[in-house]
């Protein structure tokens, strides 16, 4: 049913870790066997050196009544595309100009890095325009055309590129840029994830106005300013409207696996950094977690650590213990390092009886770009929760969402994809919202009530929520109560609280599930195969738009009918 052609740029392949991720069926092909009845959607993702045969062919193709999606450059099909090439895009941001279910409901600044300049022309219909820093409009960013019985979707942007440079930032060498509004110092001296963040101070966060406080001089009222919504994930979610676009006009009944078990519209990680060691304050904080009926995760620092009856506490309760990678305080065994990582991996696993699958960085420490991926992969440690901030002015969606992503080794001879999984971290410690300003204890602390608007961004776009709770702070004013509200919500919204054991164990085996949609006559059949049984698995199926009122669920503003099975082997289903 869709088919996508890879370009040659490495970038470019990140068009398949987002149709993966999605659970989207697809399957790659060239111009040759390109066919409207069995890949009526065509996806052409970034660069491709096209031949004056294979430009035929995409005419072809579209002419009898194929859907092509063109993603982030012209490839010389300025006529089928219906624009008019301009230069090379650097970055912009992409303007919604007019209602169209591509683009509905999407709330962020959608940043965007590389692709073209372009200029529909003829009746091609514009939906939205790419501007620059100063709102100047440089060129048309989605054009919707039909063309004979088929349609053609060009997005100007290079969204692959922009979720890459998002996500993954540039290497860290030295002191990032500050926020100029002083809410984020990341010029502190020391080398971390958000000294790489590529986001824009001014038009990627947004201002929250939270209460009034007695200072002895009036009310003072405090506005938090953070990345309060998820780019990347937007960016993804505009490809995959697109597709959802395409398929809907065909009366094609588009099939996707969801993200979640059991239809969970998202999920929520609790972790712990268990700086200082201190056991008391650790029972404390297992305490509240029990109470509250959730599992965590729990990274614990290097040296030191629990003692045994504490690590079977932690793990009795079903949480997870994972590694506090320290390469921050300046000791031998904590720098910097490949040997270190290990040594302290080492460390945990001696000491808890635990070979631990996730780590997340002390104070975010990073250097380069990808190398400390690397080192995890080399390590087995499946989960990495270091991209976040250490600064107030940081807080949120600094990495451009709540969906864990997969780096691209971009830098080798032979791209390839890390077998290693990020969960983006949204903040530190938050306190609840009547904390006076001398409780914030922390320059990275905010109160729960952004905590809150964060949740409810995961839940709308289907993420992880990745909050960090310290045992160390457990007794503090207002930190209890935090938890406490934002657990409570996460409930209410219909989220569930895993470890992040869980939900990298989750993904991948959702991952391991094969995929076939074939064509038999007039109807589709969608085949299912997994190795191990799966349970809870939520099978989706595009629907008309004049059966909206029926839907189970919507994805992004289109609605899907919704079943939940327990997949054993192989399933086959008749999408009609």
């Amino acid at each position: 049913m869709l088919g996508l052609i890879v370009g040659e740029r490495a970038t470019d392949r990140y068009a398949v870790e987002i149709l993966a991720h999605a659970g989207i069926p697809f399957r790659t092909v060239t111009t040759k066997n390109l066919h409207p009845e069995r890949t009526p959607i065509c996806l052409l993702a970034g660069q491709k050196s096209l031949t004056t045969e294979e430009r035929s062919r995409l005419q072809w193709f579209v002419q009898q009544g194929g859907s092509l999606i063109a993603v982030g450059t012209i490839n010389g099909l300025d006529e089928l595309l219906g624009v008019q090439f301009g230069g090379e895009l650097e970055q912009g941001w992409i303007h919604l100009t007019s209602p169209h279910p591509i683009g509905s409901g999407l709330q962020s600044s959608l940043h965007v890095f590389g692709g073209v300049i372009a200029r529909a022309k003829g009746d091609s219909q514009v939906i939205a325009e790419v501007v620059d820093s100063n709102d100047n409009v440089l060129g048309d960013a989605v054009i919707v055309r039909q063309v004979g019985q088929g349609q053609v979707i060009f997005i100007a942007p290079d969204l692959m590129r922009s979720v890459v440079h998002i996500q993954q930032g540039i290497a860290v060498t030295k002191d990032g840029t500050p926020a100029p509004d002083g809410s984020a110092p990341i010029d502190d001296g020391i080398l971390k994830t958000e000294d790489g963040h590529v986001l824009d101070w001014q038009r990627d966060r947004m201002g929250w106005g939270q209460g009034t406080w007695d200072t002895g001089h009036g009310d003072e009222a405090r506005k938090w300013v953070f990345f309060g919504q998820p780019i990347a994930d937007e960016l993804r979610a505009l490809l995959l409207q697109a597709i959802f676009f395409a398929a809907q006009k065909k009366g094609l009944p588009l099939p996707m696996i969801w993200f979640w078990q059991e239809g969970l519209p998202a999920v929520g990680l609790i972790s712990h950094d268990t700086d200082g060691n201190e056991p008391e304050l650790a029972k404390d904080l297992l305490q509240t977690v029990q109470q509250l009926g959730i599992t965590t995760t729990w990274c614990v620092i290097y040296p030191g650590g629990y003692p045994p009856s504490l690590y079977r506490a932690i793990l009795d309760a079903g949480c997870e213990i994972a590694l506090h990678f320290d390469a921050f305080t300046g000791t031998p065994f904590t720098t910097w390092s490949k040997r270190n990582l290990r040594i302290q991996w080492q460390w945990l696993k001696d000491a808890a009886g635990v070979a631990a699958v996730s780590n997340k960085n002390h104070y975010t420490r990073w250097e380069g770009r990808l190398e400390f991926f690397r080192w995890c992969e080399e390590l087995g440690i499946r989960a990495e929760q270091s991209k976040g901030p250490s600064k107030h002015g940081t807080v949120g969606f600094l990495f451009g969402g709540s969906h864990p992503w997969r780096p691209l080794d971009d830098e080798s001879n032979r791209p390839r994809f890390l077998n290693v999984t990020a969960i983006n971290l949204f903040s530190q410690d938050m306190v609840s919202d009547d904390t006076l300003p001398e409780g914030l204890f922390h320059p990275a602390i905010v109160p729960v009530s952004v905590g809150k608007w964060l949740l409810r961004q995961t839940v709308r776009v289907g993420g992880v929520a990745h909050f960090i709770f310290h045992p160390a702070h457990i007794r503090r004013q207002g930190t209890k109560a935090a938890l406490e509200r934002l657990v409570i919500l996460g409930h209410e919204l219909g989220m569930r609280w895993q470890t992040s054991q869980q939900i990298i164990d989750w993904l991948e085996q959702r991952r391991s599930i094969r995929q076939v949609v074939e064509n038999i006559g007039d109807r589709w059949r969608w085949r299912l195969k997994a190795a191990k049984p799966v349970e809870g698995l939520t099978l989706l199926r595009l629907l008309p738009a004049e059966k909206a009122h029926s839907a189970d669920r919507f994805v992004y503003g289109f609605p899907f009918a919704q079943s939940i099975v327990a997949l054993e082997g192989e399933l086959a289903s008749e999408l009609g």
